[in-house]
């Protein structure tokens, strides 16, 4: 008895100076149309799964050194962090590390669930519209933290990222230089990256997610796509305390998820960065794996680093300004399901395809690239080819074509007839070639881009 008057002395102490009861009303007296449901529990999971990058992105701040002589040191001796017989810096750096991942796919499945309940129509516009600027976040964030343990994945993923990012038209090399700080990866992109990710990226989150909140409080949920209004009403029960024990499982899980992720695949650590190491295979993150394969597919680049995602960009900001039918079920909207699985279905085997096709890069030797880029020059390559900033640019910037990835074959069968590669290619063949050639040829230009082989300007 004497608890309960100390806790109604606590409770009236509270609301007397912040109002606990209006705040506490407002928080768990939430309307959830058709009553509590495993499908409302998804947004709960991403804002768990963002605070969870939170907490423990500060706890590793405490100890990361921001430059390249001490990042790699510091991710090491993080790794090596241990108390009372755990690695507690390893597991750390793990719910880190997955819940990036997890970040990514949980606001996608999020977002995909909206768009098939059609809860992005009217009065919920500005709602939507909010969630893809958090997926352009999440994905930025995720990006711009694959560099800081400066080790050879992140250091050359990072050189296949922003190379994608210089093929932006007009501003794409400028974005690639400012990002980098340079023309390659240093202190300075390294700085960027640590800045993004630590200052700029959390601030934007706390905005867009507490707007995303205010917003829906405002329109309230949508509710299940099917039912009539008034027995959706009839069914309609309050945030707590059905709907909160689900969240809070939801919550759960996905902290087991990471958490067990974390503790069987850690995410280890790689070699030193090493700008010189031309024999590593650069890949992007999982994440960026289909956009990476376009690249491969597509010329001019453009069309894959920027084309598809730029169209999927507009369709998702104009959708909720298009689509006026009230109609939501997805049994009643067949194309946008359809349009939806074909889109998926695309990226997982462009991911699918890029995994399977990493392979290591061709190996170099000196004469030859030497003896290659000699004929490059004589064979008027540079004429259509921009090649560090010189050259013409009726054909792609070959800049750094030796970090695509492509093989020696590969190549090969490009100087003879690139029309096998890209249909109506307007690249002469050069069928007159000899095998030492070609095999010449190819050797230098899949030396470009790689640090330690000779400037082809010089």
């Amino acid at each position: 008895m004497k608890k309960t008057v100390e806790d109604s002395r606590l409770m009236r102490y509270l609301d007397e100076r912040i109002r606990i009861r209006a705040l506490l009303s407002f928080l768990l007296d939430e309307p959830m149309p058709g009553g509590a449901r495993w499908a409302y529990v998804f947004g709960s999971m991403v804002f768990f799964a963002l605070i969870l990058q939170f907490v423990t992105g500060v706890m590793l701040a405490f100890y990361y050194g921001g430059t390249p002589d001490h990042a790699w040191d510091s991710v090491n001796y993080i790794d090596h962090l241990r108390y009372n017989n755990l690695d507690v810096g390893r597991l750390i750096r793990g719910l880190h590390d997955w819940g990036a991942s997890m970040m990514v796919i949980l606001v996608g499945v999020h977002l995909l669930q909206v768009f098939l309940w059609g809860a992005y129509k009217r009065p919920r516009e500005i709602m939507w519209l909010v969630g893809i600027v958090l997926l352009g976040l999440t994905m930025t964030a995720a990006f711009t933290g694959y560099l800081l343990p400066w080790d050879e994945r992140a250091y050359w993923g990072t050189i296949v990222g922003t190379n994608m990012i210089g093929l932006i038209p007009v501003i794409g090399p400028l974005l690639k230089s400012v990002i980098r700080g340079g023309t390659g990866l240093g202190a300075l992109t390294l700085s960027h990256f640590f800045t993004i990710h630590t200052m700029v990226l959390p601030s934007l989150f706390i905005l867009f997610v507490a707007f995303h909140l205010v917003i829906f409080r405002r329109v309230g949920p949508a509710g299940p796509f099917r039912g009539s209004p008034p027995t959706l009403e009839a069914q309609k029960e309050f945030f707590y305390p059905r709907q909160v024990l689900m969240d809070a499982l939801g919550m759960l899980a996905v902290f087991v998820i990471i958490a067990g992720l974390a503790v069987v695949f850690p995410p280890g650590l790689e070699a030193l960065a090493n700008p010189a190491n031309s024999s590593y295979n650069p890949t992007p993150a999982w994440y960026f794996d289909w956009i990476f394969e376009l690249l491969k597919m597509i010329r001019p680049e453009i069309l894959g680093v920027l084309g598809l995602p730029a169209l999927i960009g507009i369709v998702l900001i104009l959708l909720p300004f298009v689509d006026k039918k009230p109609e939501r079920s997805p049994f009643k909207r067949p194309l946008a399901v359809l349009t939806t699985l074909f889109v998926l279905g695309a990226m997982v085997g462009l991911s699918v395809a890029a995994e399977a096709g990493y392979k290591k890069m061709v190996v170099l030797d000196q004469g030859s690239v030497l003896k290659g880029k000699v004929l490059f020059e004589q064979s008027g390559c540079l004429g259509c080819h921009t090649v560090m900033g010189k050259g013409g640019n009726i054909g792609p910037d070959l800049s750094e074509e030796g970090l695509v990835g492509h093989s020696e074959h590969w190549l090969e069968v490009q100087f003879v007839d690139s029309s096998k590669h890209f249909k109506d290619s307007p690249m002469p063949k050069f069928s007159y070639l000899k095998p030492e050639q070609l095999h010449e040829l190819a050797q230098y230009v899949s030396s470009l881009g790689r640090t330690g082989w000779p400037d082809p300007t010089k």
